[in-house]
């Protein structure tokens, strides 16, 4: 069973701080004993117990929910060492470089984080191993939950275990939090029963099994103890609740994201060497992802820096160029390999005389992850065309799942390369060095391009091997180009009409939280769930609809939309204004650059059905379901006397699985120019086309896209707000109107449990080993995934093969034309006025005949000067 390890981030980091001598620091003086003494933690858990997946979790601050309930909750506490302070920062970092997910929860503790992610991973079949010096997580402790509890320091441990509980406290670890309660907890202020110590508290909840028990019993005992527990029953009764873990947090990651990948090798080493930790080097080696595979070798590479024009004119006879981008303290420039192991270094300066070679679309270029090289280059003038292969997208087109395609990783694992500097002990820095010799720093630099060089026929093997060759080579490679041109182009926003919404944001939000607390009859902290609970169910008397999974009622948006309150509409009025202020309106804010637009970034690696993500920031979450949303959209505009053209395909997905399912009724309606959902409402509730009503559209809108995602009756019931046996005979009327969809959804789950992989109708792979999984919950997200990944990944392959062929046409029509985003299924285009007419009709005719289906694809488009005015 797979191990998942998740380590309370602040217990280990005091634990280590205060077992290590002060004086443990580097040669200029900043004191590193917290960090040597986690890191050093770190590789013995990785060494001993080879988790699967790691996760850190940190507290955020000091005030929590627990504060709200117990304002002095770890008042006692002093504030951080003034020498501890800063090691935080350098550990967070260092934890980033070594690719472990660090997690944190505002308004909750480590603890808290542990807690929930234990949860959600027990249930998926993990076994969890909790590192940490806080007994509080003993509660979790069963057959699937185990803690390597730091009894002194970090290097003294027990593994604390149900039997081990058991043994120490006399009662299972689920009758922890009784104990603790009753003897309270001084770490953490919390006052326990005078005369009540552990075996005292062990012995009344072995008796009685929890602490309401205990005062329900209080005549059984001594007067003394009697008269203790009555007086202080408040307490202990909030004692339980504060030592009780929250398992219900909404945490923002998912088990894969917790899987150990291999680091960036040279930004670990580098950041070891800078804290001096240079005992620690060889051991962090020794438990990297990988480290006990095969023997790693080393090439030597011959190195000629070049110093002159002439110099540069010698790369002329080369036939192929592979080279990388170099930027460091050292050298800035390109990275060219001139032959076998050899290498030739062209500064930035020089590489003027590289102009022809670098724009001539005949000459082959490699790469590793091509497209920041273009932007580079381009930003210095010089145009690079003629991409043949890289290894970073090679990779990814191999396996899109899992998310390892940095060049050390790919160049061990396939080639048997270390690009890691292992110098002997004689050429190491001095102690305490911060500068590296550039002499090996350059021999790394020609090692990495020798490994991309080395990596193109095992990649280009593993492509013809899976059939995806022309994949990458007419969808994948040419669309780097096309997006980097975009991130380059970026989009123009109205900053000033950004701050004005802010600002008017503000000062809705504000409004409604007044209104809020009228009708709660009194001040709180809209925000905290704690007191919404106490608000809702406990002064308004609104019933529970739902529980959390600790018990507690639910107050998430599904539930707060059933209750019958006038305060609720606010609520969800509040919560919908402050996101978008927030995430959007002053995210946006922030990153607008000096010429006026947003640059965001194509992730062409990032989403294993082959979609084009974007990031910093993510502007294909721009909203536009609700007015206020619509707003935002408004703040992203066209430059004078040019509009903005959106080019949307409708219905794609659905298109897409007309033609995979050959499915007759589906490609009618489609044939039929009908709208889809329509057409499907007056099937599946056997009307006439006339008679679909709107809620009849809207069942069926929501029943043609959630089976697209693997939803069944339950989920359609919560979605449609019916009961399951309803939800059950709408998805049984629609399988038997349109039973070619049945037979594909069942086949090509088959077919993927069969290959352990699904493919679009381009020959994308995502391999799925979920569906062999011997836990059904996994199974059965295998299966959702199955279903998904062809329909939406061939989607993706449409929209970028209609990309690629639109770029350079949109220039012979407009010159100044320019694709800005991709949304997804939509396209985004800025064009002079006079020239939209032009491009508007060249647009759709790409787009509508990129590919050849059973069915038309069909886009919409519309023009205007900002985004709100083109949808919405």
């Amino acid at each position: 069973m797979a191990t998942l390890a998740l380590i309370d981030g602040h217990s280990i980091t005091y634990r280590a701080f205060y077992a290590l001598p002060k004086d443990l620091a580097t040669s200029s003086g900043q004191v590193t004993n917290a960090v040597f003494g986690f890191t050093r933690m770190l590789i013995r858990l990785l060494a001993d117990e080879n988790p699967e997946a790691l996760a850190v979790a940190w507290d955020v601050s000091r005030e929590t929910f627990r504060t709200d309930l117990f304002p002095s909750y770890k008042a006692q506490r002093s504030r951080t060492p003034d020498l501890l302070a800063p090691q935080f920062s350098l550990l967070q970092d260092l934890l980033e470089a070594l690719e472990v997910p660090q997690i944190r929860q505002e308004g909750f503790e480590a603890d808290d984080v542990i807690a929930s992610l234990a949860d959600r991973a027990t249930a998926g079949g993990w076994q969890v191993l909790a590192v940490t010096g806080d007994r509080d997580v003993f509660q979790l402790v069963d057959e699937h939950f185990q803690v390597l509890y730091t009894r002194r320091g970090v290097s003294d441990t027990v593994k604390v275990t149900p039997k081990w509980v058991e043994k120490r406290y006399s009662v299972p670890p689920s009758r922890y939090v009784e104990i603790a309660a009753l003897r309270g907890d001084n770490s953490d202020n919390l006052p326990g029963v005078p005369g009540v110590g552990e075996k005292t508290a062990a012995r009344l909840i072995k008796k009685y099994g929890a602490v309401e028990e205990v005062f329900e019993n209080l005549g059984d005992l001594t007067p003394r103890l009697r008269a203790n527990l009555a007086e202080n029953r408040q307490q202990v009764l909030l004692n339980k609740e504060l030592i009780t873990l929250r398992r219900d947090l909404e945490l923002d990651v998912e088990m894969p994201d917790l899987v150990r990948r291999a680091w960036d090798v040279e930004r670990v080493r580098e950041m070891v060497t800078s804290l001096e930790f240079f005992s620690l080097w060889k051991d962090l080696q020794g438990v990297q992802v990988g480290g006990g595979e095969p023997e790693i070798g080393r090439p030597e590479v011959e190195i000629r820096v070049l110093t002159s024009a002439e110099a540069v004119q010698s790369l002329g006879k080369l036939d192929h160029l592979v080279l990388e981008l170099v930027r460091d303290e050292h050298f800035l420039g390109l990275a060219v390999r001139e032959g076998e192991n050899q290498v030739a270094l062209v500064p930035e300066d020089l590489l003027g005389g590289l102009r022809a070679m670098l724009a001539d679309t005949r000459l082959p270029k490699t790469t590793h992850d091509a497209k920041p090289l273009i932007r580079w280059l381009g930003a210095r003038g010089l145009r690079f065309e003629g991409l043949h292969f890289d290894t970073a997208l090679a990779a990814y087109v191999v396996n899109p799942a899992t998310g390892r395609y940095q060049l050390e990783e790919l160049a061990e694992r396939m080639i048997a390369l270390s690009l890691s500097e292992d110098l002997p002990e004689g050429e190491r820095p001095a102690q305490g060095s911060l500068v590296f010799d550039p002499i090996p720093r350059f021999e790394q630099i020609g090692v990495r391009v020798e490994a991309i060089a080395r990596l193109v026929e095992p990649l280009r093997s593993e492509l013809d091997e899976r059939e995806e060759s022309e994949l990458f080579a007419y969808v994948e490679l040419p669309l780097v180009a096309v997006l980097a041109e975009m991130e380059d182009c970026g989009i123009g926003v109205d900053r000033e009409y950004l701050l004005e919404l802010s600002s008017q944001l503000r000062s809705d939000i504000t409004g409604l939280e007044e209104r809020i607390f009228e009708l709660a009859g009194g001040e709180f902290n809209v925000n905290s769930t704690l007191q919404l609970r106490e608000v809702l169910f406990g002064k308004l008397g609104l019933p529970v609809i739902k529980k959390t999974a600790t018990g507690k009622p639910s107050t998430d948006a599904s539930v707060l939309g059933k209750l019958k309150h006038p305060m609720v509409d606010l609520l969800l009025e509040f919560r919908q204004l402050e996101k978008i202020r927030s995430s959007h309106v002053d995210g946006y804010i922030s990153l607008i650059e000096a010429d006026g637009r947003i640059h965001t970034r194509f992730n062409q690696m990032g989403t294993s059905t082959g979609r084009v993500s974007s990031e910093n920031p993510n502007l294909q979450t721009i909203p536009i379901r609700t007015e206020v949303g619509r707003t935002v959209r408004r703040a992203f505009v066209a430059g004078p006397q040019r509009l903005l053209l959106v080019a949307d395909y409708s219905q794609i997905e659905l298109r897409v699985l007309s033609h995979m399912s050959q499915d007759a009724g589906l490609v009618e309606a489609f044939w039929s120019d009908v709208d889809i959902h329509t057409a499907t409402a007056a099937r599946v509730f056997e009307v006439d086309l006339a008679e679909v009503t709107a809620d009849m559209r809207r069942r069926a809108k929501t029943i043609n896209f959630g089976l697209l995602y693997g939803m069944e009756a339950f989920g359609l019931s919560q979605r449609l707000d019916i009961s399951r046996e309803e939800a059950t005979e709408h998805i049984d009327a629609y399988f038997s109107q349109f039973p070619g969809v049945k037979s594909f959804m069942d086949g090509m789950v088959l077919e993927a449990r069969r290959l352990g992989y699904t493919t679009t109708l381009f020959k994308r792979r995502r391999y799925l080993p979920e569906l062999r999984s011997d836990n059904f919950r996994i199974r059965q997200m295998g299966e959702r995934m199955a279903l998904n990944a062809p329909v939406q990944g061939t989607a993706a392959d449409i929209i970028k093969k209609a990309m690629i062929s639109l770029a350079p046409q949109l220039l012979e029509v407009s010159p100044d034309c320019r694709l800005l985003l991709q949304i997804h299924d939509e396209l985004v285009i800025e064009a002079p006025e006079e020239d939209l007419a032009d491009v508007a009709a060249l647009t759709v005719e790409v787009m509508e005949g990129i590919t050849e289906l059973v069915v038309p694809l069909k886009v919409d488009v519309a023009s205007g000067r900002n985004l709100a005015e083109c949808k919405g």
